[in-house]
């Protein structure tokens, strides 16, 4: 049996499991996919999966509810893999180009939920809250495992406006030992974790993304933390949206002619960053228009388009219209989007006299 089909299932997996029959496609579902190379995360999101199917190699086809499915949405289609029909699966050859070496010391190891997988990706059909992972494993010289393996970042208490931490070395099937100097990082600075895997992290004042790495070991998934006024909560999902500000137009704000808007600007801001849309809306003797940016121009609510135009992605975000708003009543909406799908809408009403 080729070594690409040990690696890739991740040990001496007995014969009759490899020529299992690929899942039948489940429902779509909610997951977390994360895709680790040495030194780089190539794919960190949650997904829904679709019922579309995908074909990494252009031929065979992976269900698109699999975990083969999700690590495609996930990456944009930036993986791919080679289909055996012994095994009924592909093995995952690349992602997002980075790829093993020639001699399969290393290869990509398939877990889920924080263990070994015995199914390859296209075979592994996904429940709502699953989590997979793709790393780049460096084999031991019998190919039964990995010299690096994955961390996992805890919560053990909140305190106050801190919280206590404990990272383990997850070992593939269903166990973990604590780590001890492992460097646990985004909260109001860098802690180092003690003999017993733990660490006391002081959290920034807002949102905190921690994460956990060790020298030769697979990086943690994030922790994500808020810090308010009555102190820390974490959750491994984020669930807090941006923080997203207006700037320049407050609500009830009424312009002159002189002084009317061009510039619409703000800031958004959130750990793992935002993208902005706006819609802009106008009132003017019983009729409604609506900004089309893509034209440039003010069009009937009916024909003008529905979704909100773009105001990028950085922290503090501007949007230059063509011109100085004319005379009207205005209407103007910010939504902020983080990468896991969370969204902070804020809307102002303002004037513009003729």
């Amino acid at each position: 049996m080729p070594r690409r089909i040990i690696g890739s299932v991740v040990g001496a997996l007995a014969a009759a499991s490899l020529v299992a029959p690929v899942a039948h496609a489940g429902a779509p579902a909610k997951v977390s996919v994360r895709a680790e190379a040495p030194g780089r995360t190539l794919a960190d999101a949650t997904v829904t999966t679709t019922r579309a199917q995908v074909k990494p190699d252009g031929a065979h086809g992976c269900s698109g509810t699999s975990a083969g499915g999700a690590l495609w949405q996930a990456t944009h289609g930036g993986w791919s893999g080679t289909w055996f029909d012994s095994f009924g699966d592909f093995t995952v050859d690349a992602i997002d180009g980075v790829r093993g070496p020639a001699d399969f010391s290393a290869y990509w190891a398939f877990w889920l939920n924080g263990k070994l997988s015995t199914k390859g990706v296209c075979g592994t059909e996904l429940q709502a809250g699953d989590t997979v992972l793709e790393f780049l494993c460096t084999s031991t010289p019998d190919f039964s495992s990995c010299t690096n393996l994955p961390l996992e970042l805890q919560v053990v208490r909140p305190r106050g406006t801190k919280v206590v931490v404990k990272v383990v070395l997850l070992k593939g099937d269903g166990t973990s030992t604590p780590v001890a100097g492992a460097t646990v990082a985004g909260g109001a600075q860098a802690v180092r974790t003690g003999a017993d895997g733990r660490a006391t992290v002081a959290l920034r004042l807002g949102q905190s993304t921690l994460r956990a790495t060790h020298a030769g070991d697979v990086p943690s998934g994030r922790l994500h933390c808020v810090r308010g006024a009555h102190g820390g909560r974490c959750g491994s999902a984020d669930r807090t949206p941006p923080a997203l500000t207006l700037k320049g137009i407050a609500d009830g704000q009424a312009f002159d002619a002189a002084h009317a808007p061009r510039v619409l600007r703000g800031t958004a801001r959130d750990p793992e960053g935002a993208s902005v849309t706006l819609r802009l809306t106008r009132r003017l003797d019983g009729r409604c228009t609506r900004f089309d940016a893509d034209r440039g121009a003010f069009r009937p609510c009916a024909r003008a388009p529905r979704a909100p135009f773009d105001a990028g992605d950085r922290a503090t975000w501007s949007f230059l219209l063509p011109q100085r708003l004319g005379a009207g009543s205005y209407r103007l909406d910010a939504i902020a989007t983080d990468g896991a799908g969370n969204r902070r809408v804020l809307h102002v009403r303002f004037t513009v006299a003729g």
